[in-house]
């Protein structure tokens, strides 16, 4: 072999050598001040929510190493301190001072200019509707309308935003992140069409399927529909079963309320609900109790705490709440006479005035 071969021969080794896709990864990162040392930091699947790694922090430090064969998503935890990241083959730099701060290799940098804009643009909607909310000048109609106008203008730079980087990375990682940001302000329609049109590692990801899989249960159970019905064995105070159609479907209107005692936004909506009863209990209209994701005992003892005096049905779990499809509470439904779907999702004076606009 001569000289000019061999040369050539090396310079593109060294090429190849310098260019190749790593085969492991290396998470360098650092913690705010000295507090932290001797701590460990723990690594999360972010799917699953199990711990699949730790380590310890030493003089601000830390480092993890592995490999993996696919770009994954997962959360650093320390203390109180966490910071997201997709975990691919490359080195990779988090500062635990920030939640989104990893960077480093190619899908992390892509999350990283991603979330600058998507917090700029959050941090720039609550600044405006914060300084309307404090405008003393401002009427109410008119606050209502430029929140309302703000709100759309949000929706519509994160709109951009996120069909952006989605329509580049809706197979990997990357892709599933977006799309887990971007539902807070998408119809469940919207949604369940992108999930449809991205790639198998996006569609395979749990957090994912269980959104459509609860768009689902909405549909179903979706105003102008039939009640779906349940039974707690034990769901009675003298520890018998209960049913929803104990109530439901009975000739009545009913307001089915799904609560839990730990729930303070369930709390504060109690004098509504008592007002509501006061008013309308009788031949006409009932008001329901769903007591979820609670422990009875805590239950038993916030009903009498309360004085409510409406029928309860307690220690459903998530029964109830898997079958209609609802994430947050309290969540109160509306049911008609024959137990079809009135309205649902009812807070405050939007239910006042719906119960009074079907009891006249």
């Amino acid at each position: 072999m001569n000289k000019s071969v061999a040369f050539l021969l090396l310079t593109a080794f060294i090429f190849a050598a310098c260019t190749s896709t790593p085969k492991s990864y290396k998470i360098e990162g650092v913690v705010p001040d000295d507090t932290y040392n001797n701590k460990m930091v723990y690594l999360y699947d972010y799917e699953t929510q199990k711990q699949v790694d730790s380590a310890l922090v030493a003089k601000r430090k830390f480092t993890f190493t592995g490999s993996v064969d696919t770009a994954v998503i997962r959360r650093l935890i320390l203390d109180r301190l966490y910071a997201n990241l997709i975990l691919e083959n490359g080195k990779i730099s988090v500062d635990m001072s920030s939640s989104e701060s990893a960077k480093g290799t190619p899908l992390n940098d892509e999350m990283s200019k991603f979330l600058t804009k998507f917090l700029d643009y959050r941090k720039e909607v609550v600044e405006k509707q914060s300084e309307l909310q404090q405008n003393q000048n401002v009427d109410e109609e008119t606050r209502k309308k430029q929140f309302d106008e703000n709100y759309e203008q949000y929706k519509a730079k994160v709109e951009a935003l996120s069909s952006q980087y989605f329509d580049a990375n809706n197979n990997n990682a990357m892709g599933i992140f977006v799309l887990l940001n971007w539902q807070e302000i998408l119809d469940a329609d919207k949604f369940d069409a992108l999930y449809l049109k991205a790639g198998e590692i996006v569609r395979n990801f749990k957090l994912l399927q269980n959104i459509i899989a609860t768009h689902a249960k909405q549909k179903q159970t979706a105003e102008g529909m039939p009640f779906t019905d349940f039974t707690i064995e034990n769901g009675n105070k003298d520890g018998s079963k209960a049913s929803l159609s104990d109530y439901v479907g009975k000739g009545k209107y009913v307001l089915v309320d799904f609560w839990a005692s730990w729930c303070g936004p369930c709390m504060a909506e109690i004098p509504v609900l008592v007002e509501v009863y006061n008013k309308y209990k009788g031949d006409k209209f009932d008001l329901l109790g769903v007591a979820v994701w609670d422990k009875r005992e805590e239950t038993l003892k916030s009903i009498e705490r309360h004085k409510t005096g409406w029928s309860q049905i307690i220690d459903a779990g998530a029964i109830p709440t898997d079958l209609y499809g609802i994430n947050g509470i309290p969540h109160i439904i509306l049911f008609a006479p024959d137990g079809t779907i009135v309205a649902r999702n009812l807070r405050g004076d939007e239910l006042k005035a719906k119960v009074a606009e079907v009891m006249q």
